[in-house]
């Protein structure tokens, strides 16, 4: 948490103070022109990000499956997480799921495959939300004047871009592993199946 909102308010502040210092005189408007409208936009991605959290909460479980190849994790991405220092920071990470009904942060049923199931439905759900996200906002632009975009809309959707992007990785990185443990759970529990029915069918023959 508090890394998104240092980071949204470091960048705000520095976005600001750059516009303050030169888009204000170029433009021949107020300072608090630009620092209102940073803000707004600001809100505008906050409010965009929340549309599609709450539009892809509502996909259905077949096209976010664990056995959806669509979500597959190559090696290659996964170097690719790692590249960008994705163990150090993603236990730092702000993660929102918990609002929506199914926290990420933290494993509450680790040997249930149910639990592995969901988890990786809603880990496949939130790629999906800060995917459109990390395009979606930069809709943020058309809500000025278009000759404002360079100052104003461009820098803000390029945070909130960044903002959704680290997110994403983070689930990407996670699910190969989710997968793994979620396949190991499923074939320990048709073992205690089999297990089971043929305990039952001695007992018959007893």
């Amino acid at each position: 948490m508090i890394l998104v909102l240092s980071t949204i308010i470091i960048a705000a502040l520095v976005v600001c103070s750059l516009d303050v210092a030169f888009a204000a005189p170029a433009f021949g408007i107020s300072p608090w022109f630009f620092i209102g409208a940073i803000w707004i936009s600001i809100a505008v991605e906050v409010a965009i990000d929340a549309v599609f959290a709450i539009i892809t909460k509502f996909l259905p479980e077949k096209w976010v499956s664990p056995e959806s190849k669509i979500f597959k994790v190559s090696k290659g991405e996964q170097r690719f997480c790692e590249f960008f220092g994705v163990k150090k920071w993603k236990d730092k990470y702000w993660d929102l799921g918990g609002l929506g009904g199914f926290s990420k942060k933290k494993m509450v049923d680790p040997n249930s495959a149910e639990y592995i199931r969901l988890f990786i439905i809603e880990s496949n759900k939130g790629v999906v939300d800060h995917l459109i996200g990390m395009f979606a906002g930069f809709l943020v632009i058309l809500i000025y004047p278009l000759k404002f975009a360079l100052v104003v809309g461009i820098p803000v959707a390029i945070v909130n871009f960044v903002l959704n992007a680290m997110p994403m990785m983070i689930l990407r990185y996670n699910i190969p592993k989710l997968q793994v443990l979620y396949k190991r759970l499923l074939r320990n529990e048709e073992l205690k199946k089999k297990q089971q029915q043929e305990i039952q069918e001695d007992k018959k023959e007893e």
